[in-house]
């Protein structure tokens, strides 16, 4: 049963011990209004300032209104496609293939037909600004011809994407990629095994250990979305980074290229968190995506 109270009502706390981190609103959460609802408020000017976490679609209407607009947050959510390198007879274990495949997908092409251009194009796993940022990465170079010229002679002809509903548009796109360097691409959002990549969204909670929060999850032997067998390059930097509190920065940017040259992943974007603000707010959002409003104003 849900037990959630119909509104709950902020006022600011005077007496707090930081004064510049007083709020300067009254902040009122309507916990009952649907969120197609909330955004019609926000449209028309009504009663609602903000809503939380647009699709794109939601974010496209919404900028179309006179009284409304969208404001983008670059978060540090990493979207990628794993690959399924511990199937049985699995090709993917070739560092050349996973390559070919970053080369025969157009990331420009997946970010605007799957998030309507919302985001951020990633070499690897981090983007820029953030901790561990390798700035002499570049994204792989869509060359359809050449990744097409590997894919064949390796007999790759089949290939399945696995996704959940909400990154179908970006599952459809990269198949529409693969169909043109004449691999026939499925994609599936049964759950079922016997993918060729799975497409993972995951947010990074760390703001100086991308190692522990993201690389590992994907890649180190303990990853929760580990799908390949143990690399011991991978460990071996991991173990520095672990074991060298003085130099994590610069220790992960190897890290990065490392990943970046393996190709562990189709490196595809960071995707921008969405939000509906009235004209009439001030609001600026936080890259860990937490609402934080105790900055917000009211004009």
């Amino acid at each position: 049963m849900d037990k959630r109270s119909p509104t709950v009502i902020m006022e600011p706390n005077n007496d707090y011990w930081n004064p510049t981190r007083i709020p300067k609103v009254r902040i009122k959460f309507d916990n009952i209004i649907s969120k197609a609802e909330a955004i019609d408020e926000v449209i028309k000017g009504g009663k609602i300032d903000i809503v939380t976490e647009l699709t794109p679609a939601e974010a496209m209407k919404v900028s179309e209104s006179s009284k409304a607009g969208v404001v983008e947050s670059r978060a540090k959510t990493v979207l990628v496609g794993v690959f399924n390198q511990n199937k049985s007879g699995s090709k993917w274990k070739n560092k050349e293939l996973r390559q070919a495949i970053n080369h025969a997908v157009d990331k420009n092409l997946v970010l605007q037909e799957g998030h309507l251009g919302y985001g951020t194009i990633m070499p690897a796993m981090i983007t820029g600004g953030s901790f561990g940022y390798n700035s002499s990465l570049s994204p792989y170079a869509y060359e359809p011809k050449k990744a097409q010229a590997v894919l064949k002679e390796a007999g790759i002809k089949d290939f399945v994407i696995a996704t959940g509903a909400g990154h179908k548009a970006v599952a459809d796109s990269i198949a529409k990629n693969l169909s043109a360097v004449g691999i026939s691409a499925k994609v599936d959002t049964s759950g079922s095994d016997g993918w060729d990549i799975k497409l993972v969204e995951h947010f990074d909670w760390s703001p100086d250990h991308p190692y522990g929060v993201v690389h590992r999850e994907f890649f180190g032997q303990d990853g929760g979305f580990r799908s390949m067998p143990v690399n011991k390059g991978f460990e071996d930097i991991g173990k520095k980074i672990v074991n060298s509190p003085d130099n994590q920065e610069s220790l992960t940017r190897e890290l990065e290229a490392y990943v970046h040259e393996q190709a562990f992943a189709l490196f595809l974007y960071a995707p921008s968190k969405l939000y509906a603000v009235s004209n009439r707010v001030n609001f600026t959002p936080y890259r860990t995506t937490v609402l934080e409003l105790a900055e917000t104003t009211v004009r």
